[in-house]
């Protein structure tokens, strides 16, 4: 399922136009992308949460030239389902 597809269910669900419910989504994810960029954990129950995992920094190899580099440390979002999704 993609976005267009998640759209058009939600507005079939909910009773909406799919304009509305693209705002809704859009929103939704806005709020999500928001709450991890500050640190924060997004746990919605019965679906999972939503981490944002700090990762250091570290030493590499630059696998085509063999010469070690520094990767950044950086900050990536982790999804971890609930127990009831996983057991789908």
């Amino acid at each position: 399922m993609n976005k267009k597809e998640l759209v058009a269910a939600i507005a079939d669900s909910c009773g909406t136009t799919q304009a509305q419910a693209g705002e809704f989504v859009g929103a939704f994810c806005d709020t999500i992308v928001g709450s991890l960029k500050k640190g924060n954990t997004v746990a919605i129950p019965g679906f999972g949460q939503f981490i944002a995992k700090h990762r250091p920094e570290r030493q590499m190899r630059n696998p085509a030239t063999g010469q070690q580099m520094t990767a950044r440390a950086k900050t990536s979002a982790q999804f971890k389902p609930s127990v009831g999704l996983k057991d789908l």
